[in-house]
């Protein structure tokens, strides 16, 4: 409809000048007007099909087909039209990509928590039978204890859990705030400090008065998961040290365990990756840890030697 009116109006202009040049019976002015006629139809018909090339292509991206390469390198308006459309079009992919891949984490991380909560509620439903049929009161006492036990993991991991999907999901955002490295410890160290007397763990401390500048809460969320995979691992004995020199503090937590095969080593930080001595373990802690640290610029380096030391690094803000 929009090539028919353009043409229309076109061709009566056209007509109306080469029917006025005619009346005046002027040979060269007629010919000039018919030369004028047939350059600004060939205009007319390339504008057009510009256009109509343009509209096959946003037709194209409508039903989803992102991968046309439209841009254009010559000059005009219509050039410019078509690269505007262009960089749309390279938004509107990175966008789908984007959400495709969003769409799949959720997916993955759906399956995640269903595999890893399987677990636990399958020994609850296990110890539920057996103290409904239970009679003696100390041995209830004793399943339910382990039923309580089984609820804490549970909560813990699904806490662990969404604190994953926020790092994954790059919706986390950091407060740096300057404090000093022995508080971010100690806070670390609250959550466990019951875990670390009931096991009977000799927990040295040798803390600086050195200041970083970091996320408080993040930072020490991931120090707690470095130090609890200590105490998982550790015989008696786990060390903390912090120092700083002119670059980065150094935080080292050490454990006099059995320390990490060489197989192991290079897949700590993977995601529900278990050790071949750590079948018990859930494999998340050490991967949050390294994401938060990574997050903040730092490293986490391990150290397989008399034990495991891990070996945190939080760079100088500049």
């Amino acid at each position: 409809m929009f090539k028919n009116k353009i043409f229309n109006i076109y061709l009566f202009f056209s007509l109306l000048i080469l029917l006025s040049t005619l009346f005046f019976n002027n040979i060269i002015l007629t010919i000039y007007t018919l030369l004028i006629f047939v350059l600004g139809l060939v205009s007319l018909i390339i504008i057009y099909t510009k256009i109509k090339r343009i509209d096959d292509n946003i037709t194209n991206i409508l039903e989803g087909n992102y991968q046309i390469n439209i841009k254009e390198y010559d000059e005009g308006d219509i050039s410019n039209l078509r690269n505007n459309i262009y960089q749309v079009t390279v938004k509107l992919r990175e966008q789908n990509e984007l959400l495709m891949k969003n769409q799949k984490y959720i997916e993955e991380v759906l399956e995640d928590i269903s595999h890893q909560i399987k677990t636990p509620l399958t020994s609850m439903y296990t110890i539920n039978d057996i103290v409904m049929n239970e009679k003696d009161e100390k041995i209830r006492k004793e399943f339910l204890i382990q039923n309580r036990s089984q609820l804490e993991r549970i909560e813990w991991l699904v806490s662990s859990l969404l604190k994953m999907s926020r790092l994954d999901s790059g919706t986390v955002k950091l407060k740096y705030v300057k404090v000093k490295t022995k508080e971010i410890i100690k806070e670390a160290l609250k959550p466990i400090n019951v875990l670390i007397e009931l096991k009977n763990i000799n927990l040295e401390l040798d803390l600086d008065d050195s200041n970083v500048y970091v996320d408080y809460h993040w930072t020490s969320e991931a120090l707690l998961n470095i130090i609890k995979n200590a105490c998982e691992h550790t015989h008696s004995k786990i060390k903390i040290s912090c120092k700083k020199n002119p670059i980065y503090t150094e935080i080292r937590i050490s454990d006099d365990g059995d320390g990490i095969s060489k197989k192991d080593l290079k897949y700590i930080f993977k995601r529900f990756y278990k050790g071949e001595h750590n079948k018990d373990s859930i494999g998340i802690g050490l991967n949050m840890a390294n994401k938060i640290i990574t997050l903040e610029g730092g490293v986490i380096e391990c150290v397989v030697k008399d034990g495991t030391t891990f070996i945190v690094k939080l760079y100088h803000q500049k």
